[in-house]
């Protein structure tokens, strides 16, 4: 009798293709990179397209192979007869590790530095656009009389920053831009270089700030120190990060002033704020 061939290893290596092409799509859609991911006829590489402009490697087989051959990543590179893009083929679960770690993780990491900038910026009602590259951020606050960026100093503890400035008029807004770069210099630890656009008659006027991410990381911290106008904003957006959208967060009668919430959960979002806060698989348990 011929005994049949196994079939579990063949099992086990579509499962980690499987699980490599999750992780690999969850780190994608992380760093903000758009791609195609194909699973090969082997039923174990990856056949990745990448279509952002941010990778490491401009569009051709070669640079691509050299990339991968700097980063010390097992994979390969083609063309594509049809797009004319450049797929790289991921032959492991390890070559998805590294590619992600190499490529993609950089990226993860300055665009949640900046999100959670723009969430403490937001939570102070302060309107900014962050541009992220890997190593460092662009603040961009823009509004008639740089009004934002008075409201930022003053949450740093520079309520007077604006004073006695004539805002409405270059030169005021070139000294005030001049306080602000000392200011945060001084918060930061570090020297920071805003750049400012005047504004016309349609542009309101624009001002940047580049950080690098520690920078960041540290003017967010000294912001969360600040307190909010608006406490319940603040709560909305982490219930909501905690337990999905939908939960609701609202003062009695939404009277202003009022020192009572009502957090209103659907059953399952309860569910998940009950796990959130529940104890860890390792708590100890309680005493008899």
């Amino acid at each position: 009798m011929t005994a049949k061939t196994p079939t579990v290893p063949e099992q086990a290596t579509v499962a980690r293709a499987a699980a490599a092409k999750q992780q690999l799509e969850g780190a994608l859609e992380d760093a903000g990179f758009l791609a195609s991911i194909e699973t090969a006829d082997d039923g174990a590489s990856l056949h990745v397209t990448i279509y952002s402009s941010k990778c490491g490697f401009a569009d051709s087989v070669e640079e691509a192979t050299e990339w991968l051959h700097q980063t010390g990543i097992d994979a390969t590179a083609a063309k594509d007869a049809e797009s004319f893009r450049v797929v790289l083929t991921l032959p492991s679960a390890d070559s998805v590790r590294m590619f992600i770690a190499a490529l993609l993780q950089p990226w993860i990491t300055a665009r949640t530095t900046a999100g959670a900038l723009a969430d403490v910026l937001c939570d102070h009602g302060i309107d900014s656009t962050i541009d992220v590259e890997t190593t460092s951020l662009s603040l961009l606050l823009a509004d008639d009389e740089l009004d934002s960026a008075v409201l930022l100093a003053r949450l740093l503890g520079a309520p007077d920053i604006g004073a006695e400035l004539p805002r409405h008029r270059r030169r005021g807004i070139r000294h005030l831009t001049e306080r602000v770069r000392w200011l945060i210099s001084g918060v930061n630890g570090s020297p920071v270089s805003p750049e400012v656009e005047h504004g016309c008659e349609h542009e309101a006027d624009r001002l940047t700030i580049k950080l690098t991410l520690d920078q960041a990381h540290r003017l967010t911290d000294r912001l969360l120190l600040a307190e909010v106008a608006d406490p319940c904003a603040r709560l909305q957006r982490l219930l909501g990060q905690a337990v999905g959208v939908g939960a609701s967060v609202a003062t009695p009668g939404h009277t202003p002033g009022s020192d009572r919430y009502t957090i209103t959960l659907s059953p399952d979002q309860a569910r998940r704020l009950t796990h959130r806060l529940g104890p860890g698989p390792d708590a100890s348990p309680p005493a008899v």
